[in-house]
Parts: C-alpha cells; structure tokens; sequence
C-alpha cells in the first residue's frame, strides 16, 4: 500500500489515498471516483471509462493496464483524476 495525493478538478478538491500499488489502475479509478463522488454527495457524469489517472510528477497519463508499482509510482506521489 502506498500513499497518494490525488486532485481531482471537477471538485477542485485534493484527497489523501493508500492504494494497493499491485492493482491494475483501471480498477484504482473507478474505486477513486467512487469514494471522491460519495463524499462530495455527486454523481459521475459521462462514463466512468472515460476517466483517466495522471501523474502530476511526471506529467503523464498513466496506462490503465499497469499497476501503480510497474509505472514507478511510489508514496507521495501526486497524481491527478480528469
């Protein structure tokens, strides 16, 4: 498990997440905006496929085949949710 800051703009709002770094990050999507819609009492517009994950390190659109681990993200990184 790692830590994370993850931004997500549509709320303007930057949330604190331990997320298993061997987990394909498609899955680590959609369970991010699932939380991020619960606690700001919203629903997702569009297609939760449609979603990407970003590392604002590296500036990149991490793959959504990967895990976190294989990208190189470790704790503390900065990753955004558009």
């Amino acid at each position: 498990m790692i830590l994370v800051d993850v931004y997500v703009p549509s709320v303007n709002s930057t949330y604190d997440f331990q997320l298993d770094e061997d987990v394909k990050v498609g899955l680590l999507i959609e369970e991010i905006g699932e939380m991020v819609c619960r606690r700001e009492h919203c629903q997702l517009d569009g297609k939760m496929e449609k979603l990407l994950l970003c590392s604002m390190d590296n500036r990149e659109i991490i793959p959504k085949h990967t895990t976190l681990m294989k990208y190189g993200i470790n704790t503390g990184a900065r990753l955004m949710l558009l």
